[in-house]
């Protein structure tokens, strides 16, 4: 299977609660859910942050996003029947490197992560990881019922593993999602990213900027690259906060120039955003 490496700097982006209030049924919604779930993927984004914006739709964006991500097998336990993933059965599947499709114990390998959820048998820890049966789980562990990263410490007829954190794993594991509570400006300037990227169309030219870019970007450990809602660039968002783009953002950047249709949709300008930077990054 593809095994993508961590970036050196963890990369962020943020969208808008109101990133699908304008398509006007729940297969729309959806399907452009499922096109910012694989951009974030595709270029190794390992966290998305949905920011309050009105109308707000974070409580269906962050249910979608929370649902591609997780490994097909894991669903039935994380995820009951509910009307607003009537359409998630629909969407491409991720296929990162924690969405493992081997499915047979006995080609588990030792130091192997997997993604699994910590079930109870007889009174014993044991962790489905997608095999054939839930393999025993060694350690601390969290409360049953939940998802947990493991690795496989023993194979053979009874495989075991152990708890693992994510920061160990160096392959590209997925995103995390997280709904803010913070404004856009508020969470930019929080301190937390030590480089943060605003994109709009009336940014400066990508290429003005590309080598101060480069270099920033190399020496960062977290990035922000944030994206405006359908209604509202990132500017006439952040005057609600009495903010300005470069009170908040450190580059405020046009990577789509000279685009050929009038508007660019969020989702398009994440795809498009993503694949440049992925040429620095």
């Amino acid at each position: 299977m593809l095994t993508p490496s961590r970036r050196r700097s963890k990369l962020s982006i943020a969208v808008p609660a109101s990133l699908v209030a304008e398509y006007a049924n729940l297969r729309e919604k959806t399907e452009v859910i499922g096109h910012v779930a694989r951009s974030a993927a595709i270029f190794r984004a390992e966290e998305i942050v949905i920011y309050p914006d009105q109308p707000d739709e974070s409580a269906l964006i962050k249910l979608i996003f929370g649902y591609v991500e997780t490994p097909q097998y894991l669903r039935k336990y994380l995820y009951k029947v509910r009307p607003e993933l009537q359409y998630a059965g629909t969407l491409q599947p991720l296929r990162t490197p924690h969405h493992q499709l081997e499915a047979h114990a006995v080609n588990l390998r030792v130091g192997e992560f997997r993604e699994g959820v910590l079930l109870d048998q007889q009174g014993v820890n044991v962790v489905d990881i997608g095999v054939e049966k839930p393999i025993r789980f060694v350690g601390k562990s969290p409360s049953r019922g939940s998802r947990v990263t493991v690795k496989v410490t023993e194979v053979g007829p009874e495989p075991r593993c152990e708890m693992a954190r994510r920061v160990d794993i160096p392959t590209y594991w997925g995103y995390e999602i997280q709904a803010s509570r913070k404004p856009l400006g508020e969470l930019a300037s929080s301190g937390f990213y030590d480089l943060t990227i605003a994109t709009s169309r009336t940014g400066a030219p990508f290429v003005s900027d590309e080598e101060r870019l480069k270099a920033k970007l190399s020496e960062a450990r977290n990035v922000l690259v944030a994206f405006g809602s359908p209604r509202m660039g990132l500017q006439e968002i952040l005057k609600h906060e009495h903010r300005d783009v470069p009170d908040c953002f450190q580059f405020n950047l046009n990577l789509i120039p000279e685009q050929g249709t009038e508007t660019v949709r969020t989702e398009e300008a994440i795809h498009a955003t993503l694949a440049v930077l992925n040429l620095l990054h």
